[in-house]
């Protein structure tokens, strides 16, 4: 009797294990939905992003553009930001996640102009990944100094 419970109570731990991969999909879902986030994709933001997850994961053009695929299933199942940050709320530490937080702002800085949508999307996120108001004007100050 104990030895079923045992498997039951382990094959339960293995469904809520997340791999690098589930990571690197949730990030990729974030980046695209600032992409998307003025209804207007822009090139510039499109090689931002592309660029963010090259320098994040170490990534080839191909492994990219697998990822980008899997992340744009998963955005068009779920239609939820809150599963994606979820999800690196609960697996990455603080650092990584202003990590995200910086490269999410790169992406919105590169078509030169932050549309409101943009802004109130960048506030949605900071609030899911755990972070506070206060190093999202940190981060955003810091990236638009950065890109001039």
């Amino acid at each position: 009797m104990f030895k079923f419970l045992e498997k039951i109570l382990n094959e339960e731990a293995d469904r809520k294990q997340v791999d690098e991969r589930d990571l690197m999909v949730a990030t990729a879902g974030l980046f695209l939905e600032m992409v998307y986030a003025d209804f207007e994709i822009h090139p510039d933001e499109e090689k931002q992003l592309t660029d963010a997850l090259s320098n994040l994961f170490d990534l080839t053009q191909e492994e990219i553009n697998q990822l980008l695929n899997k992340a744009k299933q998963n955005r068009d199942q779920r239609q939820d930001i809150w599963q994606f940050a979820s999800l690196l709320k609960d697996h990455l530490e603080r650092d990584q996640r202003l990590q995200i937080l910086t490269n999410l702002w790169r992406i919105v800085f590169a078509d030169g102009r932050v549309d409101k949508y943009e802004d109130a999307l960048m506030r949605k996120i900071t609030n899911l990944l755990g972070l506070d108001h206060s190093e999202m004007i940190e981060t955003k100050l810091r990236v638009k100094n950065e890109v001039g």
